[in-house]
């Protein structure tokens, strides 16, 4: 089987690495480079996702920034919390870097030979590109 999936962001990523672990041939077409991304801007993800990250696309453990505590407070409220969540013993919640994550992603899929990455060229306003993706069972 061959799947066809268009754009080059971290779900697209995401998908095409859980795709070829699977033994499954992608074709990446994407039009541009990312934007530059910013090093600090992060993704939270649940615990029950990273679980899923982990087993079915990639281990991203040694990556994330694990959280067993989280507060909200409000500006309105002088400052008091609005929730507070607390678990000493295990993991609520983590953080990943957007960048490390896509940086990680694109390496790792580099290498797989079920893989190829293909740039669209639309410079002229002109040129129409169609993708058609066909799913043979």
């Amino acid at each position: 089987m061959r799947v066809c999936i268009l754009g080059n962001g971290l779900s697209s990523l995401a998908l095409s690495k859980a795709l070829v672990n699977e033994k499954i041939y992608v074709d990446l077409f994407y039009t541009k480079k990312i934007q530059k991304i910013s090093q600090s801007r992060t993704i939270g993800i649940s615990k029950k996702n990273i679980n899923f990250f982990n087993k079915h696309i990639i281990n991203i453990d040694n990556f994330i920034w694990k959280l067993n505590e989280i507060h909200i407070f409000s500006d309105n409220l002088k400052n008091e919390k609005l929730l507070n969540f607390k678990n000493n013993n295990d993991q609520l919640f983590s953080v990943i870097r957007n960048l490390q994550l896509h940086e990680i992603l694109e390496k790792n899929l580099k290498k797989n030979k079920y893989f190829k990455k293909i740039k669209i060229n639309t410079r002229k306003k002109s040129d129409s590109s169609i993708l058609v993706m066909l799913n043979f069972f």
